[in-house]
């Protein structure tokens, strides 16, 4: 619902509906799972309890409600009942599919080493993790704790009610605010910017990130007083280790400088090629892969990119002939470069995915390598971690001695 470069504007109108404006159950059936969950009638909590949800998606949906212990306006977040059996159902398929994919990949291409079983896994988990609502008020302190260190004033995520969450039912702070897609495009520019700032943050420094940063869990509040972005929905978050924080960061570097002979020791250490990979004919082919991407402009422009690259000017000879080449390229990726895919990649490409489909819509020119190169490059200057001391004497020595 993210990617106009990708898709027709008829199929993102459709998909946005999923975001928070899916059909929902019965407000009867929310309020007997509330009562339920919190042990007491709804009266007795609240001394209101908005007859409809504010935003329904498909998990949960969420009500506008006011403690009665202390007046304050909350958010009351109630899951869909007999969610976790169909998810269940659900995932069953898919796993099975995936072990079918899996034996045809290890018939037909066996040097390909990307475990689709182990892939599909780590998405099971954070879809069971999701439907922990206590779990989910715990994600949202933490990432208050991790923006409140990094100093991140421009962006705040609503304080949680945790003696009135359960598994099902969370209580947060209500924020009056519209979503990043309903702003006005100046405005969504400026948050988009924020809003990369403080992911890159939770990525590369924290390593505690929102792994599922829609437009309808980033708000504009309408009091701006105390930040101009709000974060919610935290029920799927994930973790970085440092090792491969700093991979990453080793990997912006080298991807902005196409320095891909580098480029390649970062994704051996990442788990994505091999330690014996044929260096000879993964450079070139990383080259063409992945000069277009850096260039930002999202898939149309990429699209454009590798057309130039491969010399298909419109013409039917040209397009052959680059469709050949192209083709050619792509056999020698899938049968001679056993690349993998690692689980925890899961999670980050979706919220990577997501986050360069909002900075698309703002600015279509908009590259993810580039904008992240000067978070990264202030992130090495203040650190004196060895680790990163050694990225940094790169970019500043092409990684010589800083003393010749």
């Amino acid at each position: 619902s993210v990617r106009p470069d990708v898709l027709p504007q008829a199929a993102l109108d459709e998909l946005v509906i999923l975001q928070d404006g899916v059909e929902g159950f019965p407000s009867v059936t929310a309020r007997e799972v509330v009562e339920r969950e919190l042990g007491a009638p709804i009266s007795k909590i609240f001394s209101e309890f908005a007859e409809e949800p504010a935003a329904a998606a498909s998990l949960a949906q969420v009500y506008r409600a006011v403690l009665r212990s202390t007046g304050e306006v909350v958010a009351v977040k109630v899951q869909r009942p007999g969610v976790q059996e169909l998810v269940s159902k659900d995932l069953y398929v898919l796993r099975r599919a995936a072990e079918i994919y899996q034996g045809l990949v290890q018939r037909f291409a066996p040097q390909q080493r990307t475990n689709y079983v182990a892939l599909l896994n780590e998405w099971a988990v954070g879809f069971y993790t999701e439907l922990d609502f206590k779990n989910e008020a715990a994600n949202m302190v933490r990432m208050a704790a991790v923006l409140e260190e990094a100093q991140i004033t421009d962006v705040a995520v609503p304080r949680v009610n945790v003696e009135l969450t359960t598994r099902r039912v969370l209580v947060s702070e209500w924020v009056d605010g519209v979503k990043l897609s309903d702003c006005d495009p100046k405005d969504v520019k400026e948050l988009i910017a924020i809003g990369q700032e403080c992911f890159l943050v939770q990525l590369l420094q924290a390593g505690f990130f929102h792994s599922d940063p829609h437009p309808g869990n980033l708000m504009r509040p309408h009091d701006q007083s105390r930040a101009k972005l709000v974060l919610i929905d935290f029920g799927l978050v994930a973790q970085i280790q440092r090792k491969d924080q700093d991979l990453m960061v080793s990997s912006i570097i080298h991807l902005a400088n196409k320095d891909y002979a580098a480029l390649v020791d970062d994704f051996i250490g990442l788990q994505i090629l091999p330690a014996d990979c044929n260096r000879a004919k993964v450079i070139p082919l990383m080259d063409k892969a992945l000069s277009p991407y850096v260039k930002g402009g999202g898939a149309k422009k990429y699209e454009a990119e590798l057309k130039q690259m491969y010399g298909m000017d419109g013409s039917a000879e040209s397009t052959i002939g680059g469709f050949q080449a192209m083709t050619g390229d792509m056999l020698t990726v899938l049968n001679d470069i056993p690349f993998s895919i690692p689980p925890y990649f899961a999670l980050l490409a979706r919220a990577v995915i997501t986050l360069e489909g909002l900075a698309l819509s703002a600015d279509p020119d908009y590259g993810l390598v580039l904008e992240a190169y000067p978070f990264v490059a202030r992130k090495l200057l203040s650190s004196d971690r060895p680790e990163l001391q050694r990225a940094l004497q790169e970019v500043l020595y092409g990684g010589g001695d800083p003393s010749l």
